[in-house]
C-alpha cells in the first residue's frame, strides 16, 4: 500500500460547483506510476478507514493511501479531514469525472509505515 507523508487536505470545487477533497503529499510505496518519494495529488477521496491512529483513504480511481505524518503546518490534519468527510457525506456524493492522480515532484527519501484498517464509505 502507498503511504502519504507530509500530506495536506485540499478542499476543491469543480467548474460545476461540486465540492471534493483530494490529498497532496509525498508518496512512498510500490506503485510503479510514482517514483519513490514523489509529490502527488490524489484523485478525489471517496472514503476512508480507521484503525487506532492510522487512517487509509480511498480515491475515485480505486487507489488506497495510508496517511502518515501530515504537513507540519497542519497539526490537526486528520481531525479536519474527518470533519470534512462528514460534511461531504451530509451534502451529496458528486460525480467526479476526469480527475486523476498527478505527479507534482520527486524526492529520493524512503519511509515505510504500515497498519491494518476498517473501511468507511462516503455516499
Amino acid at each position: 500500500m502507498n503511504i502519504l507523508n507530509n500530506w495536506q487536505m485540499l478542499d476543491l470545487v469543480t467548474s460545476k460547483g461540486e465540492a471534493l477533497v483530494c490529498i497532496e503529499g509525498r508518496v512512498y510505496g510500490s506503485n510503479p506510476r510514482f517514483p519513490i518519494s514523489s509529490h502527488i495529488r490524489t484523485s478525489p477521496v471517496t472514503g476512508y478507514s480507521l484503525n487506532s491512529n492510522s487512517m487509509v483513504v480511498m480515491t475515485k480511481r480505486g487507489s488506497e493511501y495510508l496517511l502518515g505524518k501530515p504537513d507540519p503546518s497542519q497539526p490537526f490534519a486528520q481531525q479536519h479531514l474527518m470533519r470534512r468527510f462528514s460534511r461531504l457525506h451530509q451534502t451529496s456524493a458528486p460525480s467526479f469525472d476526469a480527475l486523476e492522480s498527478q505527479l507534482t515532484g520527486f524526492n529520493e527519501r524512503i519511509e515505510n509505515p504500515t497498519g491494518p484498517s476498517r473501511v468507511h464509505e462516503l455516499a
